[in-house]
């Protein structure tokens, strides 16, 4: 009798140890504190920048820094059919573009692809990288294009891909554009960007229905 009392102890005590444990597992389980992985966070470069923003090292749509990507419509989240005003206004909700869409999966084709705190950058976002990068004219496997080097000593390559207008792309090989989510001034359908060639880099405005390249960045 006194042996069987010692066995229900025994199993009382080891029960109550393995309730603890799993009641310790489900409260680390339930933890929000956590951020989700986002497997496109392997691109993010950070070049030293005062912000702390931290660029793609390739264009949106490329599978290599050296690629041209794909090009988009100021606010449109997928390439256009032809890059001209008609196109511009059938596939895309122009008139309700915000004037600055960063973030918005409705008009960002970086928040939407990615997903995650990548976005497209703002126009003082790429005015940072200008002001706060030294740029060298060069080529990575052949591809022409402009190193931007941070003040750390990172760097990312924006390679000379162009734009689209209409079907034909134009001024590839010397010259790269790519969008901010900043419209241009008050004018429906403009957007500005950033725009490198052999002289440099600087900021660039135009007819949102371009097709310029993304390059995203993340907080």
């Amino acid at each position: 009798m006194k042996l069987y009392k010692h066995f229900i102890l025994v199993a009382a005590a080891l029960y109550s140890v393995a309730f603890t444990s799993c009641s310790d597992d489900d409260d680390d389980n339930n933890s929000t504190t956590s951020e989700p992985a986002n497997a496109y966070d392997t691109h993010a470069v950070d070049l030293g920048l005062p912000s702390g923003l931290k660029w793609s090292d390739q264009n949106l749509g490329a599978n290599a820094p050296e690629e041209y990507g794909n090009y988009y419509a100021w606010g449109s989240l997928t390439p256009l059919s032809s890059f001209d005003s008609e196109s511009y206004y059938a596939e895309v909700d122009v008139k309700n573009i915000p004037h600055d869409y960063s973030g918005d999966v409705n008009f960002d084709p970086a928040a939407h692809d990615l997903g995650g705190k990548w976005r497209t950058p703002t126009s003082a976002e790429i005015k940072e990288l200008r002001l706060n990068t030294t740029v060298e004219w060069t080529a990575v496997n052949g591809v022409k294009g402009l190193k931007l080097i941070g003040p750390n000593g990172n760097s990312i390559f924006v390679p000379a891909g162009g734009q689209y207008s209409g079907t034909v792309l134009t001024k590839e090989t010397f010259q790269g554009t790519f969008w901010s989510s900043t419209q241009d001034g008050t004018y429906e359908g403009f957007g500005m960007g950033g725009l490198v060639n052999a002289g440099g880099f600087g900021g660039v405005g135009g007819y949102g229905y371009l097709g310029y390249n993304v390059r995203p960045v993340r907080d």
